[in-house]
């Protein structure tokens, strides 16, 4: 077998990438990857990590490159055997889950064991994860979106951001409200809210990202609730609901006949193909919004009153 093909056969294992680490434990030379680079069968995508010819290329490439470049001797499938791997975290596992707006200089790692790196683009993180605060997403170790959350609050991230970051993670149902109030409370003192109320916090953080009191209360609700046992928690709950959906409604409607208009989908359209931060910035506040107005309407519209209107008892003779 051609060195060509055989780097081809590991490389499509791992996204189409491979590090020179590995080439030379299938016995190849430096400058066998040299040539083969030079030939166009290896494309270089930074020190030490090739991208095979023919791979389509993806955004997550230089990620997935970094990450690789950090072990490099090792294949991707043995590292996520790992019970404590080197996983995307902080900024650039917010990126992945595609939460908040934060912006992403640096590809962020942590890890339980000390790395080092001369890589101005890459900052590695000091830090034990257990097995249930790690996934994997496009075949790379991500920290949770409940530790990620609770890594950007101990690193004491800008509370505008971090809200965002909140936001995204309850109104997309990752996390449920308890969860975040938990994973935050350590922090709160440090946004300005009393120490140890993470529910403050939170309530906070969807307030200035956005998110109403009664969309708020919607989403929790949504979540795994104890239904009431008496006639008059029935009640109770029945006013609550009809309070909510009639708080959300009418602004889900509006809001998604204004994302909806002509001109609104002229500026997404324009802000999409322009290249300057503030437009895309823009399309991503206008997808952000329409995507809040159907989680509204979802809500409202599945909420049915009937269901929790207390049953009138028959009185038997």
């Amino acid at each position: 077998m051609s060195d060509a093909l055989a780097l081809a056969d590991l490389a499509a294992e791992q996204w189409g990438l491979v590090t020179t680490s590995q080439a030379r434990g299938l016995g190849m030379s430096a400058q066998t990857v040299a040539r083969l680079t030079n030939q166009g069968a290896l494309e270089r995508l930074t020190h030490g990590v090739h991208r095979v010819a023919g791979t389509p290329p993806s955004p997550l490439d230089e990620l997935r490159a970094a990450w690789l470049a950090l072990d490099p001797t090792r294949r991707q499938s043995e590292r996520l055997r790992d019970k404590d791997p080197i996983a995307v975290a902080y900024r650039s596992a917010a990126a992945i889950h595609e939460l908040g707006d934060l912006e992403a200089d640096r590809f962020e790692f942590i890890s339980g064991a000390r790395k080092q790196t001369r890589r101005p683009d890459i900052r590695l993180h000091r830090g034990q994860i257990d097995p249930g605060e790690w996934t994997t997403v496009e075949g790379l170790p991500v920290t949770s979106v409940l530790r990620t959350v609770a890594d950007l609050a101990a690193e004491h991230v800008d509370g505008g951001h971090l809200a965002t970051v909140v936001r995204d993670a309850l109104t997309r149902r990752q996390v449920d409200d308890q969860q975040l109030a938990t994973a935050l409370r350590p922090y709160a003192h440090h946004y300005g809210v009393r120490m140890g109320d993470g529910e403050a916090l939170l309530s906070r953080f969807l307030q200035e990202s956005g998110v109403s009191v009664p969309i708020g209360r919607a989403v929790e609700l949504a979540g795994a609730m104890p239904m009431p046992g008496n006639a008059r928690d029935l009640q109770r709950l029945s006013e609550q609901l009809a309070s909510i959906q009639s708080a959300i409604a009418p602004a889900a409607r509006l809001t998604e006949q204004i994302v909806n208009s002509p001109a609104m989908k002229a500026v997404a359209d324009l802000a999409r193909r322009a290249q300057s931060p503030a437009m895309q910035r823009l399309a991503k506040q206008n997808a952000e919004v329409a995507e809040m107005s159907r989680l509204a309407r979802t809500i409202s519209e599945s909420i049915n009153l009937s269901d929790f209107e207390p049953k009138k008892q028959e009185n038997s003779e």
